[in-house]
């Protein structure tokens, strides 16, 4: 059984208390973000349709959708959620409200955070849950997720070069030295200042292609590319950077704004 619940129900919260209370066997209450741009239904989207198509004679699912419109922006039944299953405990609590948390009879049992992809969370949650029931098994070991590759290391920084050789007077640094006429400096590239003084010229913003924004080599299929953009906006949910200052607020909204914008490209370059 999938049930969908959405932020902008203003019964949100007592159905969620209501499905969680009357729950008898396994429950997994998630949250997902439900834009615009998402034409599939939750319920239909991983790890959820997987999870009911190889459990769901023992798993019952409750997705809490946010479609991030006004009406539901003031609500967080997650949270709330949260708080009444670990009252005590606000890392457990916080954990519960962003991650898939299981439950039986009413009760937590598990907390499963979310990873990358949906692939990482579907092992990671049928680990918790043939733990938890002799009917589910155990996902193999040798599938289980690894590290993230690690970030590349950091560019370089700029070096100054001259297009000719400086003269002996520039080359020892005096006081007032400056070059003759005609020997201009050259910089590389790459560098992201102009010399002192000197006028820069603003460029026009790029346009961001949309591949490249979604971490996809180009004219891959669609389906493929729709994990990439869901993965993507799982990220950058309002509930991962709740905790943190407002300044990594307005970077998870701009965030969020492109990858839709790609995503839509994508959309419509394919009608």
């Amino acid at each position: 059984m999938q049930a969908v619940l959405y932020f902008s129900d203003k019964q949100v919260r007592e159905k969620l208390f209501s499905f969680v209370d009357a729950a008898q066997g396994l429950l997994l209450v998630a949250g997902v973000r439900h834009g615009a741009a998402m034409t599939r239904p939750p319920q239909a989207r991983e790890p959820f349709a997987a999870l009911e198509d190889l459990f769901g004679h023992v798993l019952s699912q409750v997705i809490v959708a946010d479609e991030g419109t006004t009406e539901g922006m003031w609500r967080d039944p997650l949270g709330d959620l949260g708080d009444r299953l670990y009252p005590e405990d606000k890392k457990r609590a916080y954990a519960a409200a962003t991650g898939y948390v299981l439950l039986e009879g009413g009760k937590p049992r598990a907390v499963v955070r979310k990873h990358a992809s949906p692939a990482e969370d579907m092992w990671f949650l049928q680990e918790a849950l043939s733990r938890l029931s002799h009917s589910i098994p155990a996902p193999d070991p040798e599938k289980r997720p690894g590290h993230r590759r690690p970030e590349p290391a950091p560019r370089a920084p700029p070096r100054y070069v001259s297009s000719e050789p400086r003269d002996d007077a520039s080359s020892r640094g005096g006081a007032g030295a400056r070059p003759g006429p005609g020997r201009a400096r050259a910089w590389q590239a790459d560098e992201a200042t102009p010399p002192r003084g000197s006028r820069a010229v603003a460029a026009e913003p790029e346009t961001k292609d949309p591949w490249t924004v979604l971490g996809i080599e180009r004219g891959t299929p669609k389906d493929e590319a729709r994990k990439a953009f869901r993965t993507l906006i799982a990220q950058y949910h309002p509930d991962k950077v709740a905790h943190l200052a407002p300044e990594f607020h307005a970077l998870a909204e701009r965030r969020t704004r492109e990858i839709l914008d790609a995503w839509e490209a994508l959309e419509r370059d394919a009608d």
